[in-house]
């Protein structure tokens, strides 16, 4: 099954060649987590605060269907 996922500021260093404007391609089992997504794409669950599916906060138990829009996103840090 097909996912587009996005990913913001820091974590973009995990995809070599990642474009912020095209996202990246994934193809995954259905009911794969997103735990075990963010597995597939070395990108460890610490460095993420917010998961979104398809616009909607999501945990990241949540099991994927297909076809959807992923948004994964650091903590912001300011002072």
């Amino acid at each position: 099954m097909a996912l587009k996922v996005f990913l913001s500021s820091t974590l973009r260093q995990y995809i070599p060649g990642y474009d912020p404007s095209e996202g990246t391609r994934f193809s995954v089992n259905r009911k794969t987590t997103v735990s075990e997504l963010c597995k597939l794409m070395n990108i460890p669950e610490a460095k993420i605060k917010i998961v979104m599916v398809n616009g909607k906060s999501e945990s990241f138990d949540y099991e994927l269907q297909g076809d959807e829009r992923i948004g994964l996103f650091p903590p912001v840090g300011g002072g």
